[in-house]
């Protein structure tokens, strides 16, 4: 009898519910196995490939096939990291990533084994991306099966990979690629689109309060919350590819300028709005309020799309030497958000 699983989701609330999340993690935990057949792959899902292959550190194989993208098209760093992935199983020879030249794909099958035992299996609605919280506007449904019903499903999986996918390395290499998608946070739960008459306004009210936080390299915080350790030791407790927390040097003017006492609404120069605050010992890290990811997606999917940041790889010097942009200004403006405090603008110069 299979379970109903739903995606992890602020709205749901008022009655019990099993999530995918959760039973995604821990299977990973025990994992030797683990099939994937998606239709899309989006870059938060690559890099948590990236971060389970690593955790499992060899004693798991990944088999992938993604079913859409080979047709409708990879962005540059899609495919550059995909072949990367797939050099890397192959060469450590734990796995293979299958792509469909002619069908497309839009189905979303999982299953895990250890050693011969399968430990489960889905089918639904989620991408892998909703698994590590991409799109957290939507709620998916998910189906678990367990035992030999997530033999089933893992059968389902072989058989659409040998009649529909190509193993990567027997493709052409591709040499188009599709633009990234400009709209950083669209559908992101807590954040607001603004139009442009709004944006307008709020731009020509900023006042002479402003002040900058600098963008830093540092490997396990800051812009590379990612590469931190794990939220609970010794289990797969990952930290998402798009998380970032900054860190206000002691000296700098923002530690003295930007409210401590309550979140402060932001409006980014490109026409969202959502809540930031400050925490931590003397309220030095700066994040966005609710979900760490709102404001690293912001700043690293700017990253992404101007070719400075690969995914799955750590933000360094020189990612910010070509990023070209080194700082988030802040700037105070005379709008008043719905608490009754100033609203700030922001951009990164």
């Amino acid at each position: 009898m299979p379970s109903i699983l739903l995606t992890k989701h602020p709205s749901l609330t008022g009655f019990k519910y099993s999530s995918v999340q959760d039973y995604f993690k821990k299977f990973v935990d025990s994992a030797t196995e683990f099939n994937v057949a998606t239709g899309f792959i989006s870059n938060e899902a690559i890099a948590t490939l990236q971060q389970i292959v690593a955790f499992k550190s060899g004693k798991m194989k990944l088999n992938l096939f993604i079913g859409m993208h080979y047709v409708s098209g990879f962005t540059r760093i899609q495919y550059k990291a995909i072949k990367e992935l797939n050099d890397f199983l192959n060469d450590a020879k734990c796995g293979n990533i299958y792509l469909s030249p002619h069908a497309l794909f839009h189905g979303k099958m999982y299953s895990f084994f250890h050693d011969n035992d399968c430990l489960g299996g889905f089918i639904g609605s989620s991408n892998l991306g909703s698994f590590v919280g991409e799109d957290p506007n939507y709620v998916e449904t998910d189906a678990l099966f367990v035992g030999e019903e997530g033999v089933f499903v893992n059968q389902g999986i072989s058989n659409v990979i040998q009649c529909l996918g190509k193993n990567f390395v027997d493709l052409p290499p591709l040499m188009e690629f599709i633009e990234p998608d400009s709209k950083l946070l669209q559908s992101y739960h807590y954040v607001t689109e603004v139009n442009e008459k709004e944006l307008k306004t709020i731009k020509n009210s900023r006042t002479d309060r402003g002040t900058y936080i600098v963008l830093k390299s540092e490997p396990f915080s800051n812009l590379n919350t990612y590469f931190g350790a794990g939220k609970v030791k010794d289990r797969y407790s990952p930290r998402g590819w798009y998380e970032v927390e900054l860190i206000i040097g002691k000296r700098d003017p923002a530690m003295e300028q930007i409210p401590t006492e309550y979140p402060i609404t932001v409006v980014t120069n490109d026409g969202y709005k959502f809540q930031c605050k400050r925490q931590g010992t003397n309220f030095k890290n700066f994040r966005s309020s609710n979900d760490l990811k709102i404001l690293g997606r912001w700043i690293k999917g700017q990253m992404e799309n101007e070719g400075a940041l690969e995914i799955g790889k750590p933000v360094t010097e020189g990612v910010l030497q070509e990023f070209g942009k080194g700082r988030i200004f802040l700037e105070e403006t005379t709008v008043l958000d719905d608490a009754g405090h100033n609203i700030w603008y922001i951009s990164l110069r």
